[in-house]
């Protein structure tokens, strides 16, 4: 009976290492101003801002799209604004998608990997992200 409960939780182990690097969950920005949760859609990856810093504008309205070049887009909400979109599982990463920055309005390719409790996210201009930077998220822990 030792035996088998040994084996069990022999292989259990690589199990809950592999939801340890699982993607899905909720991340806080390099720089503390927001946290988005990462989810899965069909075999598309995900995410939105479900908290910010700073949730009111100077006016102490709900902080908005200001900055999208479509003016219909600028009276959306940050909070609950998808910014990622379109990730797909590729091996150890997570590739083939968009970032949405509401910072100045743009989209970028997006890639990311997840290294235990950091989250490391590249937008890019190019596709092979070449042209672009990385941020590192920090998993937010219930």
């Amino acid at each position: 009976m030792k035996k088998f409960i040994l084996t069990i939780a022999l292989m259990a182990v690589p199990f809950m290492a592999a939801l340890a690097q699982d993607v899905i969950g909720k991340w806080k920005l390099d720089d503390g101003s927001a946290i988005v949760e990462v989810y899965k859609s069909g075999d598309a990856y995900n995410g939105k801002i479900v908290w910010l810093e700073e949730p009111n504008d100077p006016d102490g309205k709900p902080a908005s799209d200001k900055n999208n070049p479509d003016k219909v887009l600028r009276s959306r909400k940050l909070i609950g604004l998808n910014m990622l979109s379109g990730l797909k599982k590729n091996g150890g990463e997570y590739t083939g998608g968009s970032i949405y920055d509401p910072g100045n309005g743009k989209t970028y390719n997006c890639s990311m990997k997840v290294d235990g409790d950091v989250l490391h996210v590249r937008g890019s201009l190019d596709k092979k992200g070449l042209l672009g930077r990385t941020m590192d998220w920090f998993r937010v822990k219930e």
